[in-house]
């Protein structure tokens, strides 16, 4: 069976993640200062958002499909949609998406109506594949 773990991220060398959590007024799921360093270079400062981290009897970060958790990330994340598109439009947005898979058959597919929603957010779909047993 497939599974998927879905986050909205904000990364930029210059993104403080602090005020993206004051100004959105969201809990992230993980956050990065710039400050990090892998192989001798600065690696982006990140705010991740999934939509269930820190909230009481939240449903598991994985989900069945592809469209059930962003619908669900999108539910959250488009009434701050002005502010995300205000306050962030310089720093790189993407909705970034784990799909862990048991064989290689088939694929996801979303929905007219999804892909209409996502377009509202002018950022990228990033799937990464992974086998898993």
């Amino acid at each position: 069976m497939d599974t998927y773990t879905i986050e909205f991220h904000i990364e930029d060398l210059s993104l403080n993640p602090s005020d993206v959590t004051r100004l959105l007024e969201l809990n992230p799921c993980q956050i990065r200062d710039s400050n990090n360093r892998i192989n001798k270079r600065n690696l982006n400062a990140l705010w991740a958002y999934d939509g269930i981290y820190f909230e009481k009897d939240s449903p598991s970060y994985e989900w069945r499909t592809l469209e059930e958790g962003l619908l669900f990330i999108l539910d959250k994340l488009e009434p701050k949609l002005h502010l995300i598109e205000t306050n962030f439009f310089m720093y790189k947005r993407y909705f970034w998406c784990a799909h862990f898979q048991e064989s290689f058959d088939g694929g996801t597919v979303l929905s007219t109506q999804l892909l209409k929603r996502l377009a509202n957010f002018n950022t990228e779909l990033v799937v990464k594949n992974y086998y898993s047993e």
